[in-house]
């Protein structure tokens, strides 16, 4: 037998399904950010399987705004009167200007350059719900019929969202391959006086800015006595514009002139004048060299998930992903370390900031300064795991060769050169985490 329901109860629940819509799409940029996270590419800067938090925090905040939003029509359809309508028939089109709004800054923000055919046509929208305002003002609620069947046929887009993740999620990778692969067996003491080798390398150190145009206030004795004490080569050329592909190309001997994330442990490098590519682990390293001479090698290191490519390169090895070099991985790092209950506050308060960054005309939106001060948190405290490790590793004597990757003077700031301290602020820069190398070594 067919299920009918009463003319009152369809109108309730197109009314609900309204609600749902339009809640769920003020989390559109939130949407973005979990489309783009799919990539198998964002694989390699994990240190573990996706976390479900972040796209959990998504439904259940949308879900509660639906609440809100349903709330809110109820108290006008109890008492309804006209300036009840209007307020009711103006909101519900200023809300639905918030997620147009917000994907056209996100894509302005995010975005290699703005897109003006698509800025053009979402202010084009923008401007037809402006006008609804102003007409259901005068009376006229045909702009606002039109929206409400709009959202209504958007409904259909959270199945297709759920879907699509139901998909995604049975097709990701196993946390198998996010496990380190099996270190070489340490070999025994070679005969004759000890050699040892320690490669340091401090990411995007700048060798102009730090020895050839350097201020003269700028203090740096260590490097300095370093630099006194050593062989310098000092016609430095740059591997690569990015860590990324820097690395393997350090590592293996070869400029590569491109890589291709793949996964979990998987990179594909390419070399110079070579249409195919092949993957970073099955391209000689300098650990393997160094092993075929009778050498324990040992890694600790940043960004790359050296352990899961090449450790077993290697007879100790240690390293930290980056797991912030896209805004949407930033999201999904933070709501990882936060938990469910925090991350959902703090998506809502994501969406509140952005109401305020459509009207503001500051340099640097809110909620871009809240993903900057969790990077340079979690920035410095990966640096403090990496040279503790490398320390003792360095000073290992059963260790012959030791490469170390440390993250500064990378961005973001995480040392107060001019107080000599780990307390973090905005203000901290370049120079500061160029100090932070001096004190380390």
């Amino acid at each position: 037998m067919a299920l009918s329901l009463s003319p009152a109860a369809r109108n309730h629940l197109k009314n609900l399904l309204v609600c749902f819509s339009l809640a769920n799409l003020c989390f559109l940029r939130r949407w973005y950010d979990l489309e783009h996270l799919k990539e198998r590419a964002m694989d390699y800067y994990r240190s573990a399987p996706a976390s479900p938090t972040l796209l959990e925090a998504t439904i259940l905040d949308a879900l509660l705004l639906t609440a809100v939003f349903w709330l809110a029509w109820r108290w006008v359809e109890r008492d309804p009167t006209p300036v009840k309508w209007k307020l009711a028939q103006c909101g519900f089109l200023l809300i639905s200007i918030y997620p147009l709004e917000s994907v056209r800054l996100y894509w302005n923000q995010e975005g290699a350059r703005h897109d003006v055919g698509s800025n053009v046509s979402i202010l084009a929208i923008e401007a037809v719900l402006g006008v609804g305002i102003v007409m259901a003002i005068a009376g006229n609620a045909r702009i606002v019929r039109a929206a409400r069947r709009t959202a209504l046929l958007l409904t259909l887009l959270v199945p297709a969202l759920v879907l699509d993740f139901g998909v995604s999620g049975l097709n990701a990778e196993p946390a198998s391959a996010y496990a380190a692969k099996s270190p070489l067996p340490l070999l025994p003491a070679r005969p004759g006086p000890a050699r040892r080798v320690v490669w340091v390398l401090f990411d995007e150190l700048d060798q102009r800015l730090v020895f050839d145009l350097r201020e003269p206030q700028v203090a740096l004795p260590e490097l300095d006595r370093l630099r006194a004490g050593s062989f310098v080569a000092n016609h430095a050329l740059q591997t690569a514009g990015w860590t990324t592909q820097a690395l393997p190309s350090l590592l293996s001997g070869t400029i590569f002139s491109e890589v291709q994330l793949e996964g979990a442990a998987d990179i594909r490098v390419y070399p110079p004048n070579s249409s195919g590519g092949i993957e970073w682990r099955d391209t000689p390293n300098v650990f393997q060299k160094a092993r075929a001479l009778g050498v324990n090698a040992a890694l600790v290191g940043w960004h790359h998930p050296y352990c899961r490519v090449i450790g077993d390169s290697l007879v100790r090895c240690m390293d930290l992903v980056s797991g912030t070099p896209t805004a949407a991985l930033i999201r999904e790092t933070a709501a990882s370390s936060e938990g469910l209950w925090r991350t959902m506050r703090s998506l809502f308060e994501l969406e509140i900031l952005g109401i305020g960054e459509i009207f503001s005309s500051r340099g640097v939106p809110a909620t871009e300064t809240i993903r900057d001060q969790f990077v340079q948190h979690h920035h410095q405290e990966q640096y403090f795991k990496i040279r503790d490790r490398a320390y003792t590793d360095a000073a290992d004597p059963h260790l012959d060769f030791v490469f170390l990757h440390f993250p500064v003077p990378h961005p973001f700031g995480i040392y107060d050169r001019r107080r000599a301290s780990f307390d973090l602020s905005p203000s901290l820069g370049y120079a500061d985490n160029v100090a932070l190398v001096d004190r380390t070594v």
